[in-house]
């Protein structure tokens, strides 16, 4: 309708016939570029319009009116509106392909997560029984060569059952989940409670009266994954296992602290010499009793996404301390995302 409206004020307008003509070809660019059009439909407005108001150009440059100059106009406005096609057609085609690739990658995404996610849970309960029957085996076998071949075969399921553990725990932590307000004193306590019947040890908490508005899959992911670190580096009944939320202005330190190793002096230098790289610095943290590497990381990803970062430390005891600190309000992350904490004793 616009290009018929250009085409009539072509021929009220004797002398002045290119200025409806050029906006003519230029709603004609907008139109194109709003949406998709068929090939059909774009061809047939093309020869259309070429050809309407090329028959104007040609009778008035025969009756002297215009130049013929001016009839230059309509092959290379053809040619221009072409090649706008061509690149826009380009355009759409590139977006297209890469929308579908994004569409099979999350796809193939989900579906890896996912076999993953049942793998993981159909294992622990055939590992669980395992381990029953073989503990109970344990207990019947007295001291010797064979109960030792038990204990392998002990350690090696507890092995497997916490990489099961670890990969359920990643899902949960990579999926998104319910955001509320979560009391952070009884999700400690009852971390602390479950952890307590799986592991001996001397379990503390040191908490208040705090909520935090946050997902409670991914906080208990991440306290689970810090008791796991700290199991590794204490020993039985004697060693101390403190889980804490401390206050701080405008944000909470949650953590986890024990009487273990803990950190070097060296290993603490080393967190604080890779500060501005996040990949850097969880390979500086790792040591002999390191195994994937992916705690940390899991935990430091689910601080940064609330504008928080990881701070490792040294505990009362001597042990190690590792703590997230989350600001109470979520926002950007402008900090780095694994800090140490300055000590005067070396673990």
């Amino acid at each position: 309708m616009f290009a018929t409206a250009c085409a009539v004020a072509m021929l009220a307008m004797p002398g002045s016939e290119t200025v409806p003509y050029h906006v003519g070809w230029a709603s004609f660019a907008l139109c194109f570029g709003l949406e998709q059009w068929t090939p059909r439909s774009t061809w047939i407005s093309l020869g259309v319009y070429t050809f309407v108001t090329g028959a104007i150009l040609v009778e008035r440059a025969t009756s002297g009116v215009l130049g013929w100059q001016e009839t230059t106009e309509i092959p290379l406005m053809l040619l221009l509106m072409a090649l706008m096609i061509w690149h826009v057609r380009r355009r759409q085609q590139a977006l297209s392909d890469l929308t579908d690739s994004a569409a099979r990658e999350r796809a193939d995404s989900t579906m890896r997560e996912l076999l993953t996610l049942r793998t993981s849970h159909e294992m622990r309960s055939p590992l669980m029984i395992s381990r029953g029957y073989l503990e109970m085996l344990m207990d019947r076998t007295p001291q010797g060569e064979d109960l030792a071949d038990l204990q392998v075969v002990d350690e090696e399921l507890a092995r497997l059952t916490r990489v099961c553990e670890r990969l359920v725990r990643s899902m949960r932590v990579g999926s998104d989940l319910e955001v509320t307000d979560i009391d952070i004193d009884a999700v400690l306590q009852e971390t602390a409670r479950r952890w307590s019947m799986v592991a001996t040890r001397s379990w503390q908490v040191e908490s208040s009266e705090l909520t935090l508005q946050c997902s409670g899959e991914r906080l208990r992911a991440c306290l689970d994954t810090l008791i796991e670190n700290a199991l590794r580096y204490t020993e039985r009944d004697d060693d101390v296992v403190l889980l804490y939320a401390r206050p701080m202005r405008d944000a909470i330190a949650l953590g986890v602290a024990d009487s273990g190793r803990g950190f070097t002096t060296d290993t603490l230098r080393s967190a604080a010499g890779h500060a501005s790289s996040p990949g850097d610095v969880l390979d500086g943290v790792r040591d002999d009793l390191s195994q994937t590497g992916l705690g940390l990381s899991l935990v430091r990803d689910v601080a940064t996404r609330r504008g928080g970062w990881v701070q490792l430390g040294v505990s009362p005891w001597g042990g190690a301390d590792v703590s997230m600190i989350l600001p109470l309000v979520p926002q950007v992350p402008v900090v780095p995302t694994l800090r140490p904490v300055q000590a005067s004793t070396t673990a």
